[in-house]
């Protein structure tokens, strides 16, 4: 399936490789520019994998400090985006494992998801339709749920998501494949459940 990825224009990979030089040649400014460029979409790249904000926000400033800290040695890269989605993916998973007693529950801030969502999807689907699938969403798997928004929220494709993830293409296919078993799974019997009642 082929999906067209805004991140993939000219353009915009030619800013960010003039915001990474920058970065390499101590220049704040770059650092500045892409922190404001992609801090929405990591963001919401971070809620998908983990429903904790402050968490969440706390990883991103980590990425980007990291990345200032170590600006002398850090890799070129081809593309600036795909290599903060893994970055910030890395670091989510990493924390998560530190305390599982702490951050055990992976579920999604609804009120977040549904207020996100509510402006620009409005029309597409019920209030209640949002509601039930944050909630199936709510209950798959955090790397199900990763994939799902990489997928469709971010529209990235196969093979960039094998980058951001660390996994291979077809591990993609099969997790994106679950995710969606998952949720159809979960969706019915919310219905069923709603219809009842």
């Amino acid at each position: 399936m082929y999906q067209e990825n805004d991140y993939t224009k000219p353009d915009q990979n030619a800013d960010d490789a003039v915001y990474w030089m920058q970065i390499t040649n101590d220049e704040r400014a770059g650092m500045e520019a892409l922190y404001v460029k992609y801090t929405r979409e990591l963001f919401r790249l971070g809620m998908s994998i983990k429903g904790d904000r402050s968490l969440v926000k706390d990883c991103i400033q980590e990425v980007f400090l990291q990345i200032w800290q170590y600006r002398h040695t850090v890799k070129a890269t081809d593309n600036v985006k795909l290599y903060l989605f893994k970055c910030l993916s890395n670091k989510i998973h990493k924390e998560v494992g530190k305390d599982k007693k702490r951050y055990g529950h992976l579920g999604t801030d609804l009120e977040t998801e549904v207020e996100q969502e509510t402006g620009a999807g409005a029309s597409f689907m019920s209030l209640e339709k949002k509601i039930s699938l944050n909630n199936a969403l709510s209950q798959i798997p955090s790397r199900q749920k990763e994939v799902i928004h990489l997928l469709y929220y971010e529209n990235h494709s196969y093979e960039d998501i094998s980058k951001i993830m660390g996994i291979n293409v077809q591990s993609v296919y099969t997790l994106a494949w679950k995710a969606l078993a998952n949720l159809k799974k979960r969706m019915v019997l919310v219905w069923f459940f709603y219809l009842l009642f």
